[in-house]
């Protein structure tokens, strides 16, 4: 089983989202959480701060976690703080739920909008 963890970084009712290279193997393009793998020996919650390290140059302050959604990949999602800006070659940018929705998105991140939207953490 594959593990991984997500960033749901938040700014007002707007959301990070960015977008996978498109040359990339693996859902190639779409529009995505944050986040990585779980390494031997990580817990999501270390993983979670080394990929916004790795990919964004974010620091981790807080990280809540949020239900697991069990599939082929097991996802662990956390409301996170950080100090600093995203920087990332990648296309990303902050997304309101109905924007996040009309995107090109893995349906296991819409699956995520939508818990977030019944726990009326979205605009």
């Amino acid at each position: 089983m594959t593990d991984v963890a997500l960033a749901l970084l938040r700014r007002g009712d707007r959301w990070f989202l960015q977008r996978r290279d498109p040359a990339n193997t693996v859902l190639p393009g779409l529009w995505e959480f944050p986040g990585g793998k779980v390494e031997v020996d990580e817990t999501p919650e270390v993983a979670l701060a080394r990929e916004l390290r790795e990919e964004l140059g974010l620091s981790l302050c807080a990280a809540r976690p949020w239900p697991v959604l069990e599939g082929p990949i097991r996802l662990h999602p956390f409301l996170v703080e950080v100090h600093g800006e995203p920087r990332t070659p990648l296309a990303w940018g902050w997304f309101r739920a109905s924007e996040m929705l009309r995107l090109p998105i893995p349906p296991r991140n819409a699956d995520l909008v939508a818990r977030l939207a019944a726990a009326d953490l979205v605009g």
